[in-house]
């Protein structure tokens, strides 16, 4: 397996002439197997161990078992907990990823390493491309786990699982079990447990083979992917891009957006497209991001979350978001001078609910009867024909009560409302 691995590490110049290399040492077969190998091929060695605490008993194990390897072995470590179970807004594989790969990071700062390995191996590979085979997923997905991302190394990527066993064998060395790789509670080890079997049955060499595959991918995506960075983001000049370049410029577009495209699949894929043809529209993708087209280009754009309701007092300014709201009573003096426009309203005092008057988001149930229109119409409707962005909808003020809309921000005031004598006023202001 040591020769597997030096070709490797040759053949992608993963290891510096000088400077210290990090192991992440999780304790299983793989990280331990890592480390022996980093050092045999004569590489600074230090290592780093980050416990999720989601196994008990057993995270501390694996904490200690790596703390004394790496004394045993002379090497450098370091050491985190990390509670990940409040981090549950993303799945709790999404969340133990995040967590670990930030905490790499710390490591390497902490112990001065200029490179970070990871103890990825083919059956890794093969089960990350399967995974984003089921997906959907483009060329991209199937391209696997690269050997070099940045200044992170997989220096076992050619590296199938039983020649790491043998080796570890051979050299008389223990490992640490995970009880939660036996389970089928997570996608990857359905995966591991039930398709990966049939496929060595199928080629034994299955493994393998994916690797060198995902290489010929990555060579592929590499070159189409700068072809795909020269297009304008142009709906018109993506409708006239072949498909394989108008599909890779979007998720350009998505990843330079923030969007975490792993959580991206063939569905979000082709809703993309279709707004791409028909040149209109918004796409809500993973991460709170927003792709929509305007004036034919597409952009994207953060998905502000909605401001929380809050209760209108009369003389009591209220916070709405971006925005400052208040209700004063008038009276008919007062209310010659005051018109009503997008942002000030003047309103009959008696038509009002002053328990239940309120600022709010608009909801697809809301209807306003404009003074210049025929009926009531809705809301959204309205948004639409004064060209307000549906990401700016959701923060513009709505005034309300039990009896239904009152008015809203930039639209108008429902012309039951409205005063013909003294009354109430309400103003609205951005901060």
């Amino acid at each position: 397996m040591i020769r597997a691995v030096r070709r490797t590490v040759r053949r992608y110049q993963m290891l510096p002439a000088d400077g210290r290399v990090l192991c992440c040492l999780s304790g299983g077969a793989d990280s331990v197997a890592l480390l022996l190998c980093l050092r045999e091929l004569g590489a600074e060695v230090c290592a780093c161990h980050l416990n999720h605490q989601l196994r008990g008993v057993e995270s501390e194990r694996d904490e200690h078992f790596c703390k004394s390897l790496c004394a045993q072995l002379d090497i450098p470590f370091y050491a985190e907990k990390a509670d990940i179970r409040t981090r549950l807004h993303v799945s709790l594989e999404t969340a133990a990823r995040e967590a670990r790969y930030a905490f790499f990071e710390r490591a390497a700062r902490q112990l001065g390493a200029v490179r970070i390995a990871t103890a990825h191996t083919a059956d890794d590979n093969l089960e990350t491309m399967i995974f984003h085979l089921a997906r959907g997923s483009g060329a991209a997905g199937l391209s696997g786990i690269p050997p070099v991302r940045g200044r992170i190394i997989r220096p076992l990527i050619e590296c199938e699982r039983a020649q790491i066993e043998a080796y570890l064998a051979q050299n008389n060395q223990s490992w640490c079990t995970d009880c939660t790789n036996q389970t089928d509670d997570y996608a990857r080890n359905r995966i591991r447990h039930a398709v990966i079997p049939v496929l060595r049955e199928l080629c034994p060499a299955a493994a393998v083979n994916a690797v060198h595959a995902a290489q010929l991918l990555r060579q592929d995506n590499e070159y189409l992917d700068a072809q795909a960075a020269q297009i304008e983001p142009d709906c018109e000049v993506l409708r006239a891009a072949p498909s394989v370049l108008r599909t890779r410029r979007l998720r350009q577009l998505m990843q330079a957006a923030g969007v975490p495209m792993g959580e991206v699949g063939g569905r979000q894929m082709q809703a993309a497209e279709r707004l791409v043809q028909t040149g209109r529209g918004q796409l809500s993708l993973p991460g709170g991001i927003v792709l929509r087209c305007r004036n034919g280009v597409l952009e994207t754009v953060k998905n502000a979350r909605k401001p929380q309701s809050c209760a209108l007092h009369i003389g009591q300014p209220a916070v709405f978001g971006a925005f400052l709201v208040l209700a004063q009573k008038t009276d008919e003096q007062t209310r010659k001078v005051f018109n009503n426009s997008f942002n000030k309203f003047a309103l009959r005092y008696d038509t009002i609910d002053l328990e239940t008057l309120s600022v709010r988001s608009w909801t697809a149930r809301d209807r306003l009867w404009l003074p210049e229109a025929r009926g009531a119409r809705s809301l959204k409707r309205l948004y639409a024909e004064r060209g307000i962005a549906p990401e700016d909808r959701d923060r513009y003020p709505v005034l309300c009560d039990r009896h239904g809309v009152i008015a809203a921000y930039a639209v108008g005031c429902d012309k039951s409302r409205l005063a013909a004598a003294g009354g109430l006023q309400i103003t609205i202001q951005e901060r």
